[in-house]
C-alpha cells in the first residue's frame, strides 16, 4: 500500500515539473529549477523523472524545444531561424540548428523550405513520420475569439492515437468516482505538439475535464489552467485520426494568409459530444488555435 501512495505521489510532483516545462520552454530551465518545483532533492529528482517520463530530464527539455520550434518554423514564416531559437530556448542559432539537425537529420532551413514534406529515411527516429493529408480537404475559415482562463484537471499520456478511449474512460471513471461530474464541466483535449508529424508515440496529449471548484491533485491527475488568450476557433466533425489531420491543415491553409501566427501555448479542442470519446465515435469539436497578431 505504501508504494502505491508514493507512485502517486510522485506522478503529482513530476506533473508539476513537465507543467513547467511546457510553460516556460523559451526560458532558461535546469534540472534544479525543475526539482524545486517538484518538491524534491536533485538526486531524487532525476531518477523519478525518467521513471516517469522515459527520458532524462535534459532531453526531455530539449526535445520539447524542438518540436516547439519545428512547428515554429513552419507555421511563423516571417521569423528568422535566429529569432525562433531565441524564442526557444537557445542560447545561439548555431547551437539549435546543431541539435535540430541531430534530431531531425536536417537543417532548419532546409526543414522550412519544405524538407519536412519529404518522409525520408533520413530521419533518426523511427518514431518520426510526417503527417499524410488530402490537401483538398476544405477548413472553414476560423472565428477570432477572447478566451478566459480555463482551470482543468487532465490525465497526461505519451502516444496520441486513432482510438483514444482508454484514456478518456479511466478520466470518466475517476472523475465520477471524485463526485466531480455533477457540476458543470467540460471535456477538452490539449496537445502539447502541434500536429506536423502524424500520431506517433511520444506525442504529449492531455485528456482533460475544465471544473467550476477547486480539485486537489491526485497520482496520475493533474491540475493547471489553460491562459486567457486570442484564439482562432474551428468546427470539425471528424474521428480521432482525422481531428489531428485537421488541425494540420487548419495552421497549413488558413494560418499563413491571415494576419496572424501561433502563440507559444498549446492548441486544445472542446469535445461537444463527450459521449463518443468513451466509444471512439465521430466527434463534434471546436479547436482553439492560439494566435496573436503579427507585429
Amino acid at each position: 500500500m505504501k508504494k502505491l501512495i508514493t507512485s502517486k505521489s510522485h506522478f503529482e510532483q513530476i506533473n508539476l515539473a513537465l507543467a513547467y516545462v511546457h510553460n516556460n520552454f523559451g526560458a532558461n530551465i535546469t534540472a534544479e529549477d525543475l526539482a524545486i518545483e517538484s518538491g524534491y532533492s536533485i538526486f531524487h529528482f532525476h531518477r523519478i523523472f525518467k521513471e516517469i517520463t522515459g527520458e532524462n530530464v535534459n532531453d526531455y527539455i530539449r526535445n520539447t524545444r524542438l518540436e516547439k520550434a519545428s512547428n515554429i518554423l513552419l507555421y511563423n514564416q516571417h521569423k528568422t531561424i535566429e529569432m525562433i531559437a531565441k524564442d526557444s530556448g537557445f542560447s545561439t542559432a548555431t547551437g539549435f540548428s546543431a541539435a535540430f539537425k541531430k534530431k531531425f537529420s536536417i537543417t532548419p532551413k532546409d526543414w522550412r523550405k519544405g524538407g519536412y514534406s519529404k518522409k525520408s529515411s533520413n530521419f533518426s527516429n523511427a518514431n518520426i513520420s510526417m503527417i499524410k493529408v488530402d490537401k483538398m480537404i476544405e477548413i472553414e475559415n476560423p472565428i477570432i475569439i477572447n478566451k478566459p482562463d480555463i482551470h482543468i484537471i487532465y490525465m497526461r499520456t505519451y502516444g496520441y492515437e486513432d482510438d483514444m478511449s482508454l484514456i478518456w474512460n479511466n478520466m470518466h471513471q475517476w472523475c465520477e468516482k471524485m463526485n466531480i461530474l455533477s457540476t458543470p464541466h467540460k471535456y477538452i483535449g490539449l496537445f502539447h505538439n502541434h500536429p506536423s508529424f502524424e500520431p506517433y508515440n511520444r506525442a504529449r496529449y492531455l485528456a482533460c475535464i475544465e471544473i467550476q471548484e477547486d480539485v486537489f491533485r491526485n497520482g496520475k491527475v493533474g491540475r493547471c489552467k489553460v491562459s486567457e488568450g486570442r484564439f482562432a476557433k474551428f468546427e470539425f466533425i471528424c474521428n480521432h485520426s482525422e481531428l489531428y489531420k485537421m488541425m494540420h491543415l487548419a495552421y497549413m491553409n488558413w494560418l499563413p494568409s491571415s494576419q496572424y501566427e501561433v502563440r507559444n501555448f498549446p492548441a486544445y479542442v472542446e469535445y461537444k459530444n463527450p459521449k463518443n470519446l468513451f466509444n471512439n465515435g465521430i466527434l463534434e469539436v471546436d479547436f482553439y488555435m492560439p494566435i496573436q497578431l503579427i507585429m
